[in-house]
């Protein structure tokens, strides 16, 4: 399986509140940067603190339908 991004979460914060909705529903995801930003908090507005929402390509459909629930599709990847 490979992974596909489809979502940048704008704050740390954010970020948390997406990986437990991808959990409750069972996408396996991968949340790239989140490690990295939680050592340098902040704007996550450069590359360096940046986070990116992976999950497996089967389920990124799943996972885009689950998101638009309550968040702006600014931060969906294509």
């Amino acid at each position: 399986m490979s992974l596909i991004a489809v979502y940048r979460p704008r704050s740390n914060s954010e970020a948390l509140v997406v990986a437990a909705l991808m959990q409750a529903h069972g996408v396996a995801h991968v949340m790239q940067g989140g490690a990295f930003s939680s050592m340098y908090p902040g704007a996550l507005s450069t590359s360096l603190n940046a986070q990116t929402l992976l999950v497996e390509d089967d389920q990124a459909d799943f996972a885009r339908a689950l998101l638009a629930g309550f968040l702006n599709q600014e931060g969906v990847a294509s």
